[in-house]
């Protein structure tokens, strides 16, 4: 019985790689802030949207207004304060604001770990591309996650127009694309680890 070693994995040219770790890093650093202040920020909307009973958050017609001046205006004719919605609304409303801001929270921890892999001069593999692939279905997610919002609130009664988004159409057809670069990163990276052992 022959047994035959195959050379190490090849790595990619060696500047690149200094290059792409130098540049990932300060991404990664970016993101976790993003997220830990976007994640601060939903958690105290979820809070207001539960127990506040103020003249800053008011339910109108066709949907919800947030009052951020200084001095907020009289509530006008038809409006009231959220806190006095029931508070099955005010739940369907933080779930609804979860199936949007969920998969958008996901998409970013996503891509951090992308860029946590990239400052390790991990560049040509598999994992990334099954991270972009992840990255695809939460952004698919996302697009269809203010029309799930939509019907749950309105299930409960609360006038809701807001559903239909360019945002989520942007973010379906990013997650289609992101789908197929996905695969072609997929390819490049076995191209890559064959390569690497028959050179």
């Amino acid at each position: 019985m022959t047994l035959i070693e195959f050379p190490p994995f090849a790595p990619a040219p060696e500047g690149t790689v200094r290059l792409i770790r130098r540049l990932s890093r300060p991404l990664v650093w970016l993101l976790t802030a993003v997220l830990v202040l976007t994640v601060a920020v939903l958690a105290i909307m979820a809070a207001a949207v539960l127990f506040y009973d103020g003249p800053r958050l008011l339910v109108r017609p066709g949907g919800l207004q947030i009052l951020l001046m200084a001095t907020p205006p009289p509530v006008p004719e038809g409006w009231y304060s959220l806190g006095q919605a029931p508070l099955v609304q005010r739940l369907a409303l933080v779930t609804s604001g979860a199936l949007m801001m969920g998969p958008a929270l996901a998409v970013l921890w996503t891509l951090r770990r992308l860029f946590v892999l990239y400052g390790e001069g991990r560049v040509l593999e598999a994992g990334n591309a099954r991270l972009l692939k992840v990255m695809a279905i939460w952004l698919i997610a996302y697009a269809v996650g203010p029309t799930l919002g939509h019907y749950l609130v309105a299930a409960t009664g609360f006038d809701d127009q807001g559903w239909l988004r360019m945002d989520s159409v942007q973010a379906l057809v990013l997650g289609l694309v992101l789908f197929v670069i996905a695969r072609v990163m997929q390819l490049a990276a076995e191209a890559h680890d064959d390569a690497s052992r028959f050179v």
